[in-house]
């Protein structure tokens, strides 16, 4: 390759990132604090770095929460330290006092606290776009950065301060680094690979993940014999090392300023006695938060969550959640370009330690989910997505190679996905493909984070405003205070959930399914795909 071609594929590159870059800043903007980012991620991270006390709302590991929370140390916020929330650690509490009392305007403090994750994404694509040239070639890298670049779950997911997006980074970059050990063992990359393994521990517990993952690579890559005992000493010692650091060296007892003590109690008391109990009372140890918020962790997920699929409310989950959820929640040409990569891995004579990097971590996150009773939406399924658009990409190329009406079809490919991300700009997050009926029929399929996060409050008001302002009646499950957008709202009564009045609705889709009477009528206007509005007024009929 010349080095003008060098120079045109990185400016195709930079462009992509620019196109990423554009489509993510409005709703960085327009968007209010989802139910993750307030509850969960950007007071609770602000407080890590104020306090260095994981206390508050430590079932998820720091990482993405200080970064989210770093731009908010150079404002007038404070940390409502003194308040009860904290000394109880009541996350949803303190949430509220630090973003409506702690002296700065809670928008521009998530608007903030965002910023990181967009550069963190751009940052993301550029290493998606180097990894795919080296191991596939420039044609491969420019399609799967073009599948990155206009992928609606990659766009929703840089917009907001939330984990997904920085554990599937440093996932890609554990089985990145973890190739290339593989491929030329050194001390070097097998303690840089721990770095990184450290790092998407720290970022959220998906990252368990790779523990049974990166013996099956080794085995189905023919490269077994790589794994040197010492040099895995090695990476899990600078693992365990990099995770300490990121919880600031802790070293306190198990059951020292952490929230649901006696519930923690219980499991400690099952697991090994009062003396256990006596033990996690008193002795300092290190990781006390992480160990800690593991077992948690597990323990929910034994137990299960309550999801949501095809009309259907569940706590023990389905075996095929994930395979409908990536079915719908994408773009119908990534969908055909994904299962066309498996088909094609042959032709495309992919290295076979290559094809075992990104082919057993995909074959893996979906067989662990057969079982899987904590479904919270395609979201977890993010650590996969740049295995597969490097996968598509080298298909892509593959295609491009192959003649004129094949160019034809891998064109027209990347051209229908990047069309699907424009035409639900700016609300990526509500995004359903035209096989499931779209964005407006999603709420049928899946909700929570999938559709309805709390996000959509600022489109809410302005809609409120060009109708004159009137009192809202909301049913809603987002956590941020409508009061901040000029919206007056009152709860719906309790009859009002069985029978309508004259009065003006807003139902969230997350719940809509309590309010019995929007299967009989038709919505006056939904709002960001998550929002469905019910003029009923007298004078409006």
């Amino acid at each position: 390759m010349n080095a003008a071609f060098f120079r045109r594929e990185n400016l195709l590159a930079a462009l992509l990132l620019g196109a990423l870059c554009l489509q993510a800043v409005p709703p960085v903007f327009s968007q209010s604090p989802t139910s993750d980012e307030f509850s969960h991620h950007v007071p609770s991270g602000h407080s890590y770095w104020v306090t260095r006390d994981f206390r508050m709302n430590p079932a998820s590991p720091p990482l993405p929460r200080m970064l989210t929370a770093l731009p908010l140390l150079f404002t007038r916020v404070r940390a409502p330290l003194d308040d009860v929330s904290w000394r109880e650690g009541n996350a949803p509490a303190y949430a509220r006092k630090f973003f409506y009392e702690s002296g700065e305007d809670a928008q521009r403090l998530i608007v903030l606290a965002r910023l990181p994750i967009l550069v963190l994404s751009l940052l993301f694509g550029a290493v998606l776009f180097a990894w795919t040239r080296r191991r596939f070639g420039p044609a491969a890298a420019l399609g799967a950065l073009a599948l990155y670049a206009f992928c609606p779950n990659v766009i929703a997911h840089s917009s907001l301060a939330t984990a997904d997006l920085a554990v599937a980074f440093f996932i890609f970059l554990t089985l990145a680094g973890f190739g290339s050990y593989l491929e030329e063992p050194s001390w070097k990359k097998a303690l840089t690979t721990g770095v990184w393994a450290g790092a998407a521990f720290l970022s959220k517990f998906t990252a368990l993940v790779l523990l049974p993952l990166l013996p099956l690579i080794a085995l189905f890559g023919g490269r077994f014999r790589a794994l040197s005992p010492a040099k895995i000493a090695g990476f899990l010692g600078v693992t365990l090392l990099t995770i300490w650091a990121g919880y600031c060296f802790e070293l306190k007892p198990l059951l020292e300023n952490t929230p649901d003590p006696a519930k923690k109690e219980a499991v400690y008391r099952s697991v090994g006695g009062e003396s256990f109990v006596r033990f996690a009372r008193q002795a300092p140890v290190p990781l006390s938060t992480f160990s800690s918020a593991l077992v948690s962790m597990l323990v929910t997920r034994a137990r299960g969550t309550n999801a949501f699929l095809l009309g259907e409310w569940s706590g023990k989950g389905w075996w095929y959640y994930y395979f409908i959820a990536f079915a719908v929640k994408n773009t119908l040409p990534f969908v055909f370009l994904s299962i066309s990569s498996f088909f094609l891995v042959r032709r495309l004579r992919l290295p076979r330690l290559d094809a075992a990097v990104c082919l057993v971590p995909v074959a893996f996150f979906f067989a662990a989910t057969l079982n899987d009773r904590a479904q919270a939406g395609i979201r977890y399924f993010l650590p996969i997505y740049p295995l597969l658009f490097a996968l598509s990409g080298a298909t892509l190329a593959y295609l491009w190679a192959r003649g004129r009406a094949w160019k034809a079809l891998a064109a027209a490919l990347l051209a229908w996905h990047a069309l699907s991300a424009a035409l639900i700009f700016p609300h990526p997050l509500a995004y359903f493909n035209e096989a499931s009926g779209g964005p407006d029929k999603g709420y049928r399929i899946l909700r929570d984070s999938n559709l309805d996060w709390g996000q959509d409050l600022p489109s809410l008001a302005a809609y409120v405003k060009r109708v004159g302002n009137p009192e809202v009646a909301l049913f809603y499950y987002g956590p941020a205070d409508p009061r901040q957008y000029r919206i007056w709202t009152r709860p719906l009564e309790p009859a009002e959930m069985e029978e309508p009045q004259a009065n003006f609705y807003a139902i969230g889709a997350h719940g809509i399914d309590a309010v019995r009477w929007t299967t009989e009528i038709q919505p006056t206007a939904v709002i960001g795909h998550s929002i469905f509005v019910y003029d009923l007024r007298e004078d409006e009929a």
